[in-house]
């Protein structure tokens, strides 16, 4: 009974591989496994190949049932799928019952001994497919279903999940169809094709009958009409035929109403994998209620979890959702959603950058969140990292849907996030427009806010000239808007400036007059900050002792926030400046300190600063090879973050360790 394998079939090496080892585990039982994935992975042509490959191993015969979870008919009933199993066993009609108990121990006492394959295609619940399980313990039996019927785990199934193809299967099907000549041909379409495709086999088979009916269209044509998101779709059908729109269909109908409005709502999503929190926040929903959605859409593999809590859409089920959301709710609507989250995401990074700098003073005026995804300094610089690529869309949405008063927001809210992972180019391009944004909007302590933060990313990246000119701007901005902390903050970066370019007396005038404003202001940060600024232009200066004194001063002022992190940071100075002294042991101490409370944090780039600081610590104390192990570990850091603080410690490395003159 089993059905015809596909004439084009492409095959899933590794998932055969498994398949096999399953089977060959469960030899002295029954074995139960379930195939699940999005309409149109192939599932049941993959278990069809499968199973015909082993019937010489089920000599008692091979039983198949369309089950119709998603046929145009309502779902098969069990009792006419077991009488039509009791026939192709040979029962005689006459003796086969009506009623579904009679039926299933007839079919139990049948089956019992048998080795047999039965296949169950399209099943809807775990609770039609448990009264089809035949008696005895011999028999192999697959499942397939767009739903993952993790019910059947009590009956001991194993569960594979058919994903898209891979790019090099996906060109393997395309060849079956149309002839490797013609893909070879056009192997750079043909890819393109397979990409856009997104590996689902339904959709390469449409694109291949739609050029088998056309010889003249070239790949490169449907690749064309495959780029165009609004177009992609419907060029993924046949005209009165299969159409991948018409398949994910099937799936969307079986969705509750509140399924639904999730599904829909999470297309417009500002970016590609989401949490269970932002997509509470989308429909305005509680969170376990939400989360529950979420594990129906997942069950029904319309949503990947690619990991634990984190959620994502295969690219064309993500434009099927568009459609959805397009044709069924409002503009109004869609653009409401979008703000709810957009918002959750602006919410979130403030609440991470008070956690990991705390003190820091804000223009923005937002609250904190509740209910937020992390409950400390780390795991909060650990959740920016993570979101780092959908805080950046959603600043974009904001920005493309003319929201400049969210837009400028996030320049202040990923803050921390760059000071402590060293982004550049995320960096820039955030702040560049959170700039632009304050700038749409007319207010000016913002976007003096923000071009001190841009020179300052420019400052970090050596670009001098590009880093004064944002920060003289700044200035006039806090000038013209009488904003006296933008005001200490332009200065203190125009110090920053001045100390890197040798203008030391210039440096520590402007950082005295900036720590002279932040005591005038309260502002304790800020006075932390200013004096370790002070320190390390006296340290630069030569005037070690009263650099030790401002540096310390500095590091007890960040733990009084507290702000171990800002601590961490300052005996870093402190460190280098003590071994300039002739202090290395205490030097040594105190960055062994600072380093442990960095990696705690998880900043790459200052655990760098620190290992550099020690390095030269131990080497002033004559241990050599500690202080290249140093060297080595904080290039390697470097190197992963880029900018222009490797290709020093590279030539350092390069030109070999420093003489040992202890015994001269």
């Amino acid at each position: 009974m089993l059905p015809r394998a596909s004439r084009f079939f492409t095959e899933r090496a590794g998932k055969t591989e498994k398949f096999r080892e399953i089977v060959a585990d469960g030899r002295d039982g029954s074995v139960i496994v379930v195939v699940s994935g999005v309409g149109g992975a192939g599932k049941s042509a993959l278990a069809a190949h499968w199973l015909r490959s082993l019937q010489h191993e089920f000599p008692d015969g091979a039983l198949y049932a369309d089950l119709g979870a998603f046929s145009a008919r309502e779902p098969v009933a069990p009792a006419h799928v077991l009488e039509t199993f009791l026939r192709a066993l040979g029962t005689a009609p006459e003796s086969i019952p009506t009623e579904l108990d009679r039926l299933r121990s007839l079919y139990c006492q049948v089956t019992s001994g048998k080795r047999l394959i039965l296949f169950l295609d399209d099943a809807v619940s775990a609770a039609q497919v448990r009264s089809l399980l035949p008696g005895g313990d011999s028999a192999l039996v697959v499942v397939t279903s767009r739903y993952r019927l993790s019910g059947l785990g009590m009956e001991g199934a194993h569960f594979m999940d058919v994903g898209p193809l891979q790019p090099a299967e996906s060109l393997e099907m395309l060849s079956n169809v149309l002839g490797s000549t013609r893909v070879e041909r056009e192997m750079d379409a043909a890819r393109e094709v397979v990409d856009l495709c997104g590996g689902l086999p339904v959709a390469l088979m449409v694109v291949a009958a739609r050029l088998l009916a056309h010889k003249k269209w070239s790949l490169e044509r449907i690749a064309e009409a495959l780029q165009d998101e609004r177009r992609r779709l419907p060029s993924l059908a046949l005209r009165g035929d299969v159409s991948v729109t018409a398949v994910f269909d099937l799936s969307y109908r079986k969705l509750t109403c509140e399924q639904a409005e999730l599904y829909r709502v999470l297309a417009v999503h500002p970016g590609t994998s989401f949490g269970p929190e932002v997509a509470a926040a989308a429909v305005g929903r509680a969170l376990p209620d939400t989360l529950n959605q979420i594990e129906a859409l997942v069950e029904a593999n319309l949503l990947d979890e690619p990991m634990e809590n984190r959620f994502r859409f295969h690219d064309l089920l993500r434009l099927h959702a568009r459609e959805r959301a397009e044709a069924e709710m409002s503009e109004a609507d869609r653009a409401a959603a979008v703000r709810r989250m957009v918002s959750w995401y602006l919410d979130c990074a403030f609440s991470a950058d008070r956690l990991i700098t705390p003190g820091r003073w804000y223009v923005s005026e937002r609250d904190a969140a509740a209910g937020l995804p992390f409950s400390s300094a780390a795991a909060a610089l650990d959740w920016l990292e993570a979101e780092r690529a959908n805080l950046a869309q959603a600043q974009r949405e904001a920005v493309e849907r003319e929201w400049p008063d969210l837009a400028w927001q996030f320049g202040e809210a990923m803050w921390s996030l760059f000071i402590y992972r060293k982004h550049y180019l995320d960096w820039l391009e955030t702040t560049e427009v959170a700039a632009r944004a304050a700038e749409r909007e007319g207010h000016l302590r913002a976007e003096s806010r923000l071009r001190g933060q841009l020179g300052h990313a420019l400052l970090n990246l050596h670009r001098f000239d590009d880093g004064q000119i944002e920060l003289t701007r700044a200035m006039e901005l806090a000038e013209l808007a009488g904003d006296l902390p933008s005001q200490a903050t332009a200065t203190s970066r125009l110090g920053i400036l001045a100390k890197q370019q040798g203008r030391l007396d210039e440096a520590l005038a402007l950082f005295r007059r900036a720590l002279q404003l932040d005591r005038r202001l309260g502002d304790r940060r800020g006075a932390a900050l200013r004096t370790r600024r002070i320190g390390e232009t006296l340290a630069a200066s030569g005037r070690y002792e009263e650099a030790i004194a401002e540096l310390s001063s500095a590091v007890e002022l960040m733990l009084e926030l507290p702000d171990p992190g800002g601590a961490a940071r300052v005996s870093t100075f402190l460190g280098e400046t003590q071994v300039a002294a002739g202090d290395p042991a205490a030097a040594v101490a105190s960055l062994g300190e600072a380093l442990a409370v960095m990696r705690g944090i998880g900043s790459e780039f200052f655990v760098a600063e620190l290992l550099v600081a020690l390095a030269a610590a131990h080497e002033s104390a004559g241990d050599l090879e500690i202080s290249r192990s140093c060297l080595r570990q904080a290039c390697e850091l470097y190197e992963q973050i880029g900018g222009p603080h490797a290709e020093s410690l590279r030539r350092r490395l390069s030109s070999g360790p420093p003489a040992d003159n202890s015994q001269a």
